[in-house]
């Protein structure tokens, strides 16, 4: 059990926690929610014992295990990526070590100190087995968050920072707890990892307090909701959209208990000052008046007034197709992202592009942006069209010494002053002093609004959006999905919310092992056609890979070589065949893993025979080559 009774946390003259009381059981799954600055970290690091609350108290279960997923992962950029899960088990990875220094000594030891070493070597190997469930472990959870096999043994410097939030994650995950307390666990996932972690944690048998502003995450995985709101803690049954419905009955009853209490009240203060001096009912009004001194009132609801205000104006018309791609190919040396696409989107069209992460979709922005320079193809706008850019990385497209104000000055019309301005950035919560913050100091939510404030002064009919809703709380979340369902233009955007593309997307398209699939509907849709569209592109492609084979004319390297040097073709010809079978076999197991990555049974054996094919292939291709040396 971990328990906050009564606790209360002042910093300065902001009261961040007024008497919040909690309860966490191990079966607990728990969503804190609220707006960004509210108070949720606060909570979690006194949950961890990192801070103390000025009143009240924190109660923890003696012997129980608290880990937590912050967003500062600590990692050893010198590790291997398997390296670095398995660190968090120091002891079993000081098994082999030992092993090898008891064996090595083994002849300098008396009868009764080997007998001692047999035990020591038995404990040993049980540790080597549990090494090796944790190996497997760690596999699977790192095929699930979307690492291929042959990162297994890439350096941790080698990935970017939203692949070590990863491995951070994967590391806590694989650790385990009583109790785990997740800071944004879904930040930079694609939605096959998403759906991943939510089986994984629906399955999970110890207690879990999330962070997340992922309502679809919200509500497959928690059964209650906790929301700080002005520094007080309510909590609701059941997930995110359950929870908002009690919320909004519990508000609507307690607004109308107020209301009528007030009635009752402003009529029977009219009853005593009325009749207060009256020689007959004087008597009366008093004992009223008593009465009313000691009614407790009902307080009607309070909530953080604080409101993003965001409305796109009428944008310029621009022709019917505004965004044709025509053969479009791109590729970072040998890794093609995709090629030969082809496909059109229409005036007033929201189209979402889905796909793994790496998988081209900020590069295909880029590529209409002319911020990158396709292989091959062209992509051509439309009559008319002005295209405007949400940079998920918004250093981009904003000047990090600027002030908020100076920002928008720097693309606001001649005609808007600063009185203007200023009520805009009061739209996107940029008040009072705030407006003179350096960008390089903002906040990623703040530095979003910002941007959007920006976008909205452009005259833009064709906006390329890249995560909008990434860094906002859930309020402002609501805020922008109304914006961009109301918008009369056209747009081209990512994202991972999958609330936001359910609610705004008018077509999806996914990027899929090189290939654009088009959906054409929302979320929902894509869910119900995703598997058979993706099955369609498999055997493509697949069928395109075994008719290459067979129409191979060209002698390969192996045959070069063997006609050369006018070697006798029989046994060189079985190997290289069955050097062709096994580099078959392995990319079809790879590319079956890719789509299994929730499937532990199936993945697992996967792994087995990935094994097996390797090694086969590693054998045969030694035998070619050492019967090619020989000769």
């Amino acid at each position: 059990m971990l328990q906050l009774l009564n606790v209360s946390k002042i910093y300065g003259t902001q009261t961040v926690l007024d008497n919040v009381s909690l309860n966490i059981t191990p079966t607990s799954r728990i969503g804190l929610v609220g707006r960004n600055g509210a108070g949720k970290s606060t909570l979690f690091r006194m949950m961890l014992g990192e801070i103390d609350p000025d009143e009240g108290s924190v109660n923890r279960y003696p012997g129980m295990t608290i880990r937590c997923l912050t967003q500062e992962p600590q990692l050893t950029p010198d590790n291997t990526l398997m390296e670095e899960v398995l660190s968090a088990f120091p002891s079993l990875g000081q098994t082999e070590t030992e092993e090898a220094a008891l064996l090595a000594n083994w002849d300098n030891l008396t009868p009764d100190e080997q007998a001692d070493a047999c035990e020591t070597l038995a404990t040993l190997a049980e540790t080597k087995e549990q090494l090796g469930h944790l190996e497997a472990n760690a596999s699977k959870m790192l095929t699930g968050l979307g690492f291929g096999l042959e990162t297994f043994e890439r350096k941790v410097s080698q990935f970017s920072g939203g692949w070590q939030m990863r491995i951070n994650l994967a590391k806590v995950l694989l650790q385990g707890a009583d109790f785990m307390l997740l800071d944004e666990p879904t930040n930079h996932l694609d939605l096959d990892a998403r759906e991943w972690l939510e089986q994984f944690l629906k399955d999970y048998p110890g207690g879990l307090v999330l962070v997340t502003h992922d309502r679809l995450f919200l509500d497959k995985v928690v059964t209650e909701i906790a929301e700080l709101e002005l520094g007080r803690l309510s909590l609701w049954p059941g997930n995110y959209t359950q929870a908002q419905q009690h919320k909004a009955d519990a508000l609507e009853k307690l607004a109308s208990a107020a209301t009528r209490q007030a009635k009752e009240l402003e009529k029977q203060q009219t009853f005593v000052e009325r009749f207060r001096a009256s020689a007959t009912k004087s008597t009366q009004a008093k004992s009223r008046e008593k009465q009313l001194a000691k009614v407790q009132r009902i307080e009607p609801p309070k909530t953080d007034e604080s409101k993003l205000s965001v409305r796109f104006p009428k944008p310029p018309g621009h022709a019917r197709d505004a965004l044709t791609f025509t053969d479009v190919t791109k590729s970072f040396g040998e890794k093609t992202l995709f090629a030969g696409l082809n496909a059109h989107i229409e005036r007033g069209q929201r189209v979402f592009l889905l796909g793994e992460n790496g998988a081209g979709k900020t590069t295909l922005l880029r590529l209409v942006l002319g911020l990158e320079t396709s292989n091959s193809g062209e992509i051509v706008a439309g009559d008319r069209v002005s295209l405007g850019y949400f940079s998920q990385h918004q250093l981009e497209t904003l000047n990090p010494k600027h002030t908020a104000l100076e920002s928008i000055a720097h693309v606001a019309p001649i005609t808007m002053d600063q009185t203007a301005i200023r009520n805009l950035l009061g739209r996107f919560l940029f008040t009072g002093e705030r407006v003179m913050k350096p960008v390089e100091v903002l906040s990623g939510g703040e530095k979003s609004r910002l941007a959007l404030a920006r976008l909205i002064l452009g005259d833009h009919n064709v906006l390329l959006l890249d995560e909008p809703t990434n860094h906002m709380d859930i309020p402002a979340q609501l805020v922008m999905e109304k914006a961009f369902k109301e918008y009369e233009g056209t747009l081209l955007c990512i994202s991972h919310d999958r609330y936001f593309i359910e609610a705004v997307a008018t077509h999806i398209w996914e990027l899929y092992r090189g290939e654009l699939i088009q959906y054409l509907g929302n979320y929902s849709y894509y869910l119900e056609k995703r598997g058979e569209f993706r099955a369609k592109v498999d055997a493509a492609l697949e069928k395109a890979a075994a008719n290459q084979v067979q129409s191979i004319e060209a002698p390969s390297a192996h045959q070069q070589a063997f006609t050369a040097k006018k070697l006798s073709t029989k046994q060189l010809a079985k190997l290289e065949k069955q050097i062709m079978a096994h580099e078959t076999k392995i990319a079809a197991l790879e590319a079956e893993m890719a789509q299994q990555a929730s499937n532990f049974e199936r993945l697992q054996a996967l792994t087995v025979e990935l094994k097996t094919a390797q090694q086969a292939f590693a054998d045969d291709n030694a035998a070619w080559e050492s019967l090619v040396a020989g000769v």
